[in-house]
């Protein structure tokens, strides 16, 4: 079953609010958090993240923040997703160099090569569909 991880869930809330309110000021890592209603160690790892890929800036200081450097309607869901690090995966076993840790069905299986088409499928998706679609 295909599930998008909590992270991605959380990147996807936290980009939202700050799109939402970004143009009164700059958002701390709490404002985020409580808004978005997530946990707020993990809010401060997926914003670091986010930054490091140049999706949102942080600004330092009393009145500091973060604001979005990409308008919602230019950020790809893919781009989220590569940013906070994780895998929207149909199965376990849908990557390279997989192996019987992943899937003990892996040397026999009949259905991983059709899924790899359907996964394909799934990566463009994300290339084509923006923020704006999802956040309304």
């Amino acid at each position: 079953m295909l599930k998008i991880p909590k992270k991605v869930e959380y990147a996807f809330l936290a980009l939202k609010y700050i799109s939402e309110n970004s143009g009164k000021n700059c958002l701390n890592t709490k404002v985020i958090s409580e808004n978005a209603e997530i946990p707020y160690g993990l809010t401060a790892k997926i914003l670091q993240r986010l930054v490091k890929q140049n999706i949102i800036s942080s600004q330092q200081g009393a009145k500091g923040g973060y604001i979005l450097n990409v308008s919602t309607n230019e950020l790809n869901l893919a781009r989220i997703i590569n940013a906070v690090d994780e895998e929207v995966i149909i199965t376990n076993c849908m990557f390279e160099g997989a192996t019987k840790n992943d899937c003990e069905r892996i040397a026999n299986c009949c259905i991983r090569k059709p899924l790899f088409k359907v996964q394909n499928k799934i990566n463009e998706l994300f290339e084509r569909t923006y923020l704006t679609e999802i956040i309304g």
